[in-house]
């Protein structure tokens, strides 16, 4: 399922809007309205083009409602929004635009209820289109009516496919890790959880692979675990998650980040430590002790005795 984030749509809603990134949907929660609206697949592109390709690919849209919705279809460019994946559509042209590029057929069309359209769309790149990224979302949209007989008003209906473009040429790839780190450096036990934030310093986006290696305070590898893969646009700085699922830990821990993206598989590393130490249970054993000596300290002469009389030395 897409992600949900915050998009910036442009679009003058009187109600509150559900966002999806990758389906890029807008809904309302008003009441007496169809259930859903448009479903589209797949949610994503992402192309390979040289200057001068011409590119043809095709989407289906699914009208999940019990009424016949009328379609109309926008294209529009979209940057990165935050560190959590989110995007912000715009009509404006900048470096990275796409939208001008990308013609939709049919451009409207009425689709039957429970019924499906397929859309061809054809992604002209110049003949001077410079090499890097390009970015652009497919959108159509409808208008969702009250069900017949019951109140309420009608609300407008986004969702779109996003298309991630490379141009192909003497592209700049860099990255890197602006923050690596465990979001606790003290943990009574697993899992630990790392905080990666990657920038793409680059033109051309990228999705890094890579693991993160933890090392026990002798240097020995325990664990190697995966980093989670993101989409990175050009500028922006993506956060990126991964989790060792340890049930215990003591002493100090190294981890090691190593990242591979690109085309040339360039490689950027960070390393950062961490403690893990049962405090709670050293706590309670702290205690306990303490409690075990205030009993026994009367009485240890006692005691004493007692031992040496069941050891047969008195």
């Amino acid at each position: 399922m897409p992600k949900i984030s915050e998009l910036r749509t442009g679009v003058s809603l009187a109600v509150a809007t559900l966002v999806l990134l990758a389906g890029v949907g807008i809904a309302s929660a008003q009441t007496a309205l169809p259930k859903s609206g448009l479903a589209i697949s797949p949610p994503t592109f992402e192309l390979s083009a040289n200057p001068g390709d011409k590119l043809t690919n095709s989407l289906r849209v699914d009208n999940i409602t019990d009424q016949p919705l009328e379609v109309t279809v926008d294209t529009r460019n979209f940057t990165a929004l935050g560190e959590e994946g989110g995007i912000n559509l715009s009509a404006e042209e900048g470096e990275f635009s796409l939208a001008s590029w990308i013609a939709v057929t049919p451009a409207k069309v009425t689709i039957a209820a429970r019924e499906s359209q397929v859309f061809e769309f054809a992604t002209s790149i110049p003949e001077n289109a410079s090499p890097g990224g390009r970015f652009g979302s497919i959108i159509f949209k409808t208008t969702l009516k009250p069900v017949s007989g019951q109140s309420g008003v009608a609300v407008g209906q986004e969702v779109g496919a996003l298309v991630f473009l490379k141009i192909a040429g003497q592209v700049s790839e860099k990255a890197s890790i602006t923050s690596f780190g465990a979001k606790s450096g003290l943990n009574e036990r697993g899992p630990v959880d790392f905080d990666i934030r990657v920038k793409n310093e680059g033109n051309v986006q990228f999705k890094p692979t890579g693991t993160i290696t933890i090392s026990d305070v002798f240097g020995r590898k325990v664990a190697s675990i995966p980093v989670n893969q993101q989409n990175v646009l050009p500028g922006a700085i993506r956060k990126m998650t991964a989790e060792w699922d340890n049930a215990w830990l003591f002493g100090k821990y190294t981890a090691t980040l190593s990242l591979v993206y690109g085309n040339d598989k360039h490689v950027v590393t960070a390393s950062t430590a961490f403690w893990g130490f049962p405090y709670k249970l050293a706590a309670i054993v702290v205690i306990v002790a303490a409690g075990a000596g205030v009993l026994i300290y009367p009485r240890r002469k006692r005691i004493g005795r007692a031992i040496k009389v069941l050891f047969g030395k008195e």
